[in-house]
């Protein structure tokens, strides 16, 4: 008798947090005592959960917003500290665990050097950018050095939502907030965010320019 074999499972958007950058933010981003022990553990806790949800590896990433809107000096020594510490968590379960860098985008130049050398000497898979970058899109040609990176090293970028930029806050969603906060993250505000950051790429030229780049655009691609 034929068998089925049993599908690899590999799960692409699996946050973790650092405790360095998680320190740097809170409010809307935050999160319930229990979500914030899973985010902070690598090791049995998440192993167990992967075993019974049949996921055989997780491609980790730092949650949002990550280092995307600390200063520029700041955002570039953290990141480095985490991919470092990132990596030698997947160094113990090799076999379970994949990374997905965290880049220092207020300073582009230094988020394409920390790419590559997150790909070419960490092992990692490619990068998640979380929203705008203190208010800029990521479409900005200051930005596109990142692509460029990303295309030479074939790997991708994973846009992920984070809380909209403040000035759509408060003009689109502060009435309901209140009562309905949820509005605000996966309920709307992440959909049209990353759809917005999305068609933005598309209408810049980034694609013509990069042909090879490739992006991810979770929540079963958002808006789109």
């Amino acid at each position: 008798m034929a068998t089925t074999k049993k599908p690899f499972v590999i799960a692409l958007e699996e946050h973790y947090y650092d405790a360095e950058i998680a320190a740097t933010f809170d409010g809307p981003e935050g999160r319930a005592p229990e979500t914030r022990r899973r985010l902070f553990d690598l090791s049995e806790l998440r192993l167990a959960e992967m075993d019974e949800a049949g996921i055989d590896v997780q491609v980790l990433s730092h949650g949002a917003p990550s280092v995307q809107r600390l200063d520029a000096e700041t955002a570039v020594w953290m990141a480095r500290g985490a991919n470092d510490r990132l990596a030698e968590a997947i160094a113990v379960h090799p076999d379970r665990f994949a990374g997905f860098a965290a880049l220092p985008t207020p300073d582009p130049e230094a988020a394409a050097a920390e790419l590559d050398r997150a790909v070419t000497t960490l092992g990692f898979k490619g990068a998640m950018i979380h929203g705008l970058t203190n208010g800029v899109f990521l479409d900005d040609r200051r930005f596109w050095p990142i692509f460029e990176r990303a295309q030479a090293l074939d790997v991708p970028l994973y846009i992920h939502p984070a809380v909209p930029d403040r000035a759509v806050v408060e003009r689109y969603y502060q009435d309901y907030l209140q009562e309905f906060p949820s509005l605000l993250t996966a309920a709307w505000g992440f959909t049209g965010e990353t759809a917005t950051q999305a068609i933005r790429l598309v209408l810049s030229g980034v694609f013509e320019a990069y042909p090879g780049v490739k992006i991810i655009l979770g929540h079963m691609g958002e808006g789109l």
